[in-house]
């Protein structure tokens, strides 16, 4: 292989050069923290990946949160563009050209951004380290931690596919993710392994909220969609119709409702039935056979809160609380990774006490990264508030027996064991780049088998919508999951899970969507235990899954009749060979 003298820069122009040493599969390249203390941004990898228009070969890299992604760059001839890949779930990009086939895995210690550019017909892929909003020791002025990039090189013939393998192997081999099999040794998680989860958001106060900065006097009403007693009839129906497990989960069950007053859970929302309540229905559903269990949130803050401090709030440099976003209680701050452990062991022997025996839901904390906090009370970088939000999903996981949360994040994917989605919406072919050529799927190859999850916010109550989202569950390896009252944004936003929802209103109807996703997981889940080989567009509407122990599943995302090695594939439809 050709030899490179790998550079960095930063926005000031100084060049840097990178350490080698050698690795079991490639080089290692290092910029020592102390050396680039005073730079704001580092820039690396464009001279490595340079390829031209004609040259045979791609470049990789995955979606982001949103779902735009995962985006698959061939070297065509396009007009003079750019694009910046930010949020991406997983830390690596791939590159191929000529002889050298190459996973670059980024360690997940800074914010960056992946950066493809096309000029004059010549293509670079760079990654963007952002040193601009991390916290600094005063002391010292140095950068948190040192930058690394690890080369993996391929053999020539391998693609994205085997990029994607590689990643899981080298994780698995160092212990940083484990086979789903291991997870399952725990009861909750063997039990969600076999059946759908199944969501009830229970109350809610108009989503974004008019008003911003709430109050008692202030807060908006809660409307309430389904009470505990609902709950109970719910249960009750599934079990009508034939359903032998179902993983109940109540969102909203805590004060003023879903969003409504977080981090603050209690008193149990009187609206709703208030704790006596709960209690009988956790002993209702648990004497069905069901499980059930509770949704919370250690990371989003509002002010109307009785627990809200600007002393647990994300500061950025200019001493400003940070914002994640403007929801059901008003403007909501990221809670500090340092000060949610608190709060945790505050209020979850609590929730404990209630009697859950299912797979609790931490939100947030898989979906969305830390920021760097500047608070002088509880500085933090970026790597420190991943190690610590890790740390927190083990510890829920040993109280509660079994942990969920909202995303995959890869930092996530060990600490938790099932996902609410992989992404957020459907951002594939939806959300086109200037230099995409085609969106292919890397998250499934490197991760199926290690965790349970949703394929994405849009594969919620899959079989109530299209069959396009049916299929879309079914060939990515999803876990059924459906939700009652999954639409409830206000004021023309949008609903990121979709707006076909289940509902007490339809009971019945309801539930037998779910029996629907029951009977296409069934004769599927022993996959669940199975390593993804490959996932191949194929073109025409043909999609294929292939698992290590031979099993293909094809599908047919078209409106008309395919043939797939002689077998008729109907629209929508698909055969497991």
């Amino acid at each position: 292989m050709k030899k490179y003298n790998f550079e960095a820069r930063d926005a000031e122009g100084n060049v840097y050069t990178f350490k080698q040493s050698k690795t079991e599969h490639g080089l290692l390249l290092t910029l020592k923290k102390e050396d680039i203390k005073a730079a704001s941004n580092i820039t690396a990898l464009g001279d490595f990946t340079e390829a031209r228009v004609g040259d045979e070969g791609f470049y990789v890299f995955p979606r982001t949160i949103t779902q735009t992604g995962d985006i698959l760059v061939r070297f065509e001839q396009r007009a003079d563009c750019a694009h910046r890949q930010e949020r991406q779930i997983m830390s690596f990009v791939g590159f191929k050209r000529d002889e050298v086939c190459c996973l670059v895995r980024i360690k997940r210690n800074y914010q960056y951004t992946t950066v493809v550019t096309v000029k004059d017909g010549v293509y670079r892929m760079e990654i963007v380290f952002d040193l601009e909003s991390e916290y600094v020791d005063p002391e010292t002025g140095a950068a948190p931690e040192d930058i690394e990039l690890e080369l993996v090189f391929l053999d020539a013939a391998a693609d994205y596919n085997d990029m994607a393998k590689m990643e899981r192997k080298i994780r698995l081999a160092r212990g940083e993710i484990r086979p789903l099999a291991e997870k399952c040794r725990r009861e909750a998680v063997e039990y969600a392994w076999r059946h759908p989860l199944v969501r009830i958001r229970m109350g809610w106060k108009p989503s974004p909220s008019p008003i911003k900065h709430q109050t008692l006097e202030l807060e908006p009403p809660m409307h309430v969609a389904c009470t505990f007693a609902q709950v109970r009839e719910i249960a009750d129906e599934c079990k009508r119709q034939g359903l032998e497990g179902v993983d109940l989960q109540l969102v909203g069950w805590n004060v003023r409702g879903h969003d409504g007053r977080f981090p603050q859970l209690f008193p149990v929302e009187e609206a709703l039935g208030g704790e006596d309540e709960l209690r009988r229905t956790v002993e209702h559903v648990t004497s069905l056979g069901y499980r059930i269990s509770t949704h919370t949130n250690l990371q989003d803050a509002y002010e109307i809160a009785d627990c809200f401090s600007w002393n647990d709030v994300i500061l950025d440099k200019s001493g400003n609380g940070v914002l994640s976003g403007h929801f059901s209680g008003g403007y909501c701050y990221y809670v500090c990774p340092s000060c949610q452990r608190a709060r945790a062991l505050s209020d979850y022997p609590r929730v404990m006490a209630l009697g859950e025996n299912g797979m609790h839901f931490t939100d947030c904390i898989s979906i969305v990264p830390p920021r760097p906090c500047h608070n002088p009370l509880h500085p933090l970088s970026y790597a420190e508030g991943i190690r610590q939000l890790a740390s927190s999903l083990d510890e829920q996981r040993e109280l509660f027996g079994s942990i969920s949360s909202e995303g995959c994040n890869d930092y996530a994917v060990d600490h938790i064991d099932y996902g609410l989605y992989i992404t957020m919406g459907d951002g594939f072919g939806h959300r086109p780049t200037p230099v995409t050529s085609e969106f292919v799927h890397l998250w499934e190859v490197a991760y199926h088998g290690t965790v349970l999850y949703n394929q994405s916010s849009a594969t919620v109550n899959a079989t109530a919508k299209s069959p396009k989202e049916r299929l879309m569950a079914i060939l990515h390896g999803a876990r059924p999951t459906f939700y009652f009252y999954s639409k409830f944004r206000t004021g023309g936003q949008a609903n990121w899970m979709g707006d076909i929802d289940l509902t007490c209103e339809e009971m019945q109807a309801s539930v037998g969507y779910i029996k629907r996703g029951v009977m296409d997981y069934e004769p599927l889940r022993d996959l669940q235990f199975v390593y993804m080989d490959r996932y191949d567009v194929l073109g025409d509407g043909i999609e294929v899954a292939t698992y290590e122990n031979g099993t293909r599943i094809v599908g047919n995302f078209s409106d008309e009749v395919k043939t797939f090695e002689q077998h008729e594939i109907e629209p929508y439809g698909y055969r497991v060979l």
